[in-house]
């Protein structure tokens, strides 16, 4: 019995021994783990379009085998083999995943228990709301983290807008057109131009800009195309809206960017030792609900995408 056990009213201690029936340590079993990442994934924007995976332990590597190169297949001779200037071989790369600590931690007083006690089932209430509230978090660091952040959860790991910088292209202050999506297709390398899932990932206000310029063109002078193909898409490529792909950037704290591709590679990793513990306050009259997890990101193969920036959001 802890020193402050007896003191707790019956209701709170409903609550804890639910609470302790977690695993020894406090770790989540596999299947609370899946459960708390299939609630952040319904939840998020981002983040159930991206690939989540679970992963045993701090690090891992992700093996992948690139391109042969332009030409694999030659015409051939009979009893003669490919000559030396002909013959390929794959190229092999790995893509490194390492896992920095976060920990979410939620406050309530004694007494709200008190009409909330739920006996065993009190546990996966707690993890299923944070694991709500954890999509927005998890969709901001997917897309907007950065090493050098003074924010703490972005400074854990580049996110996407920093890590696409092969193929870029600049909008130079521009309201989002017809002209800027062909432009950013076009970045595209050809080699990945054809891949599945694309799809362009802007700011609600860009998009909005690229409505006006589609009802403007209609008119009088509305041809079949133009109807035919809505203004949430350009031609037949979605362009889908991100909450937290930002609008205050550039000089004048007024532009957005444009992010092209399959967001499939982008891997989002969890560590399977989740852990979730209570600790009551006596002082404070007040119960803590605190969650450790260890995630980690990265692009699987980050050639194969485009990202536009100087797009403006006014």
């Amino acid at each position: 019995m802890d020193e402050n056990s007896a003191l707790r009213p019956v209701y709170v201690q409903k609550a804890d021994m639910a609470t302790a029936q977690l695993t020894s340590g406090g770790k989540l079993v596999r299947e609370q783990v899946d459960n708390f990442i299939v609630v952040a994934i319904k939840e998020g924007k981002m983040l159930k379009l991206v690939r989540v995976t679970t992963i045993s332990r701090d690090e891992r590597e992700i093996p992948k085998m690139t391109t042969f190169g332009s030409r694999i297949w030659h015409a051939a001779t009979e009893m003669e083999e490919l000559p030396l200037a002909y013959r390929v071989r794959p190229g092999f790369d790995k893509v490194t995943i390492t896992t920095a600590e976060m920990q979410a931690q939620v406050n309530f007083p004694k007494y709200f228990l008190k009409a909330q006690v739920e006996g065993p089932r009190f546990q996966q209430t707690m993890i299923a709301y944070l694991g709500l509230h954890s999509a927005r978090d998890w969709d901001d660091k997917i897309l907007n983290g950065d090493t050098t952040s003074t924010d703490d959860l972005l400074a854990l790991h580049d996110g996407m807008r920093v890590r696409m910088t092969t193929n870029t292209f600049a909008a130079g202050t521009a309201a989002l057109s017809a002209s800027i999506l062909d432009t950013t297709e076009l970045t595209m390398p050809d080699e990945y131009a054809e891949q599945d899932g694309l799809a362009y990932f802007t700011s609600r206000r860009a998009r909005a800009a690229y409505r006006r310029e589609w009802q403007a063109r209609i008119g009088n002078n509305a041809d079949a195309n133009i109807l035919n193909n809505p203004p949430s898409s350009y031609g037949d490529i979605p362009i889908v809206v991100i909450p937290m792909i930002p609008t205050t950037l550039g000089v004048g704290a007024n532009e957005t960017v444009v992010l092209y591709l399959n967001p499939k590679q982008f891997v989002y990793a969890v560590e399977e030792d989740v852990e979730l513990e209570t600790e009551y306050s006596k002082k404070a009259r007040m119960w803590s609900v605190i969650m450790t997890a260890r995630t980690g990101q990265n692009f699987e193969h980050e050639p194969a995408t485009v990202q536009t920036d100087g797009v403006l959001s006014t």
